[in-house]
């Protein structure tokens, strides 16, 4: 499983991870930028936590292109196709919204597009070299992962896919379970969904693997992502309200994943010499 990637491949994804850090950076430290730099305007805490759920790819990007491993970048290539498919769909959805803004609907729809298909073609020609025998197979990294920790994570992307199906299907709901004290629009409901199905995706395989290797990567995106986002909460204290139950739920879900990525790395298993 472990062909590697062609170099043009690996540049385009390199080249769309440092863009998307300079855009998660930029609404993290100053979402007032939001206006010129996306379709639609967002409150300030909603918009930095869009800045964090960009940052997640940073890693997930860099690391697979890198390492340069179909079996390191198969999750996480899952993961970024996943959130680009639904953004996408998220802006199909919502056209009106982008105006008459040209540059600024191509880079919206052109780059996702290229970046889905790019992401797809990856995973498409790493797949097709393991069923055919054509990857150069190494030896896996035998992961004994307890049953209850697998257990526990396959719960918890079945959390975030949940979640992320009702802020996708049923977005007029999705204030009641938003933190943030300005609310949240459909628009915008719909568009953390990709992040959150495709965190969800990625815990579940990730919870069903037996090679270490297939977890490293995304291991390293969850510790980022429940890093930024509650950052994102210190910098935008005074709009973080959550009013229900399920709204702390939400808010908790930041804290899960940097346990489970943390977890994750602690458990890497020890390659152990051969003797002479």
């Amino acid at each position: 499983m472990d062909s590697a990637f062609p170099t043009w491949l690996r540049l385009i994804v390199a080249v769309s991870a440092v863009m998307q850090l300079g855009f998660g950076l930029t609404l993290m430290i100053d979402p007032a930028q939001i206006g010129t730099i996306w379709p639609w305007s967002m409150p300030p805490l909603t918009t930095r936590i869009l800045g964090a759920s960009t940052l997640v790819s940073v890693p997930l990007a860099l690391l697979s292109v890198g390492i340069n491993r179909f079996s390191y970048a198969a999750i996480p290539f899952v993961m970024m196709a996943t959130y680009r498919l639904l953004q996408l769909a998220a802006g199909a959805m919502h056209l009106d919204r982008f105006g008459t803004n040209i540059p600024m609907t191509i880079n919206y729809f052109g780059g996702g597009a290229l970046m889905l298909m790019v992401l797809s073609y990856g995973l498409w020609t790493g797949w097709r070299r393991h069923l055919t025998g054509d990857a150069d197979i190494s030896e896996p990294m035998v992961w004994p992962m307890p049953a209850p920790l697998r257990a526990s994570l396959a719960l918890v992307g079945i959390l975030f896919m949940a979640l992320g199906l009702v802020f996708f299907f049923d977005a007029s709901e999705a204030a009641i379970i938003w933190f943030d004290a300005k609310g949240i629009t459909p628009l915008t409901a719909r568009l953390f969904s990709s992040p959150l199905m495709g965190l969800g995706l990625g815990l579940i395989l990730l919870s069903r693997t037996r090679d270490w290797r297939m977890a490293a990567i995304p291991a390293v995106g969850f510790c980022t992502m429940g890093f930024v986002v509650l950052l994102a909460f210190i910098l935008g204290y005074s709009d973080f309200a959550p009013r229900t139950w399920m709204a702390w739920i939400v808010a908790s879900t930041p804290a899960m994943l940097l346990a489970a990525g943390f977890i994750i790395l602690a458990l890497k298993p020890v390659k152990l010499r051969q003797p002479a």
